[in-house]
């Protein structure tokens, strides 16, 4: 089994690329942090903060919290415009102990309903289970946010069956959630 942190992940399929973003991509970061419409269903990591906040995020993502092994949180690139950003993909809450990851994802408005939140999920969950060597993925969906399922289902996800009542995820207030695993064959 290898490292999640060996190496900030490169990787690409015929749609998108995940890589570490650089600080020219402040623009469209807050094009996604901005937006109420793409935080309405998530904890509130980085939204609403100043171009000089996600400059700083942007080099602690892809340097310190990485080398720090806190978490790969990535950026998303179309695969026929790679110096444009449109998403993060997010793998968190390692525990090599007990064999697992959770991952996230989140896209540009402009770009949701257009394959990319599935391509996403399938290029994570095949480097996770494959590259990486992580036994079981999990990822959590506000029992709201219908599209996030379907991405997920589409991946080989299942649906727990018992949905978890989070007290206070991260300041929303009681939030009901669905959790979602994938385990490796």
């Amino acid at each position: 089994m290898a490292d999640l942190f060996a190496e900030f992940p490169n990787l690409s399929n015929d749609k998108i690329i995940i890589k570490r973003m650089e600080e020219s991509d402040v623009e469209a970061l807050a094009k996604i942090s901005r937006n109420d419409n793409v935080y309405r269903f998530m904890p509130p990591f980085l939204y609403q903060k100043s171009d000089a906040a996600l400059a700083g995020a942007i080099r602690n993502l892809g340097g310190r919290d990485f080398e720090n092994r806190k978490w790969v949180i990535a950026g998303v690139y179309p695969a026929d415009d790679p110096s444009r950003l449109i998403g993060l993909a997010e793998m968190f809450d390692y525990d090599a102990a007990e064999d697992r990851v959770t991952l996230n994802y989140m896209f540009n408005e402009d770009y949701w309903n257009k394959g990319y939140g599935t391509a996403t999920v399938a290029l994570m969950r095949d480097y996770l289970t494959e590259t990486v060597g992580i036994g079981k993925l999990l990822a959590y969906v506000v029992t709201e946010n219908v599209y996030a399922a379907k991405v997920l289902e589409k991946n080989g996800f299942e649906k727990d069956e018992d949905p978890i009542r989070e007290k206070n995820w991260s300041g929303r207030g009681i939030l009901t959630l669905n959790l979602y695993t994938y385990e490796k064959a």
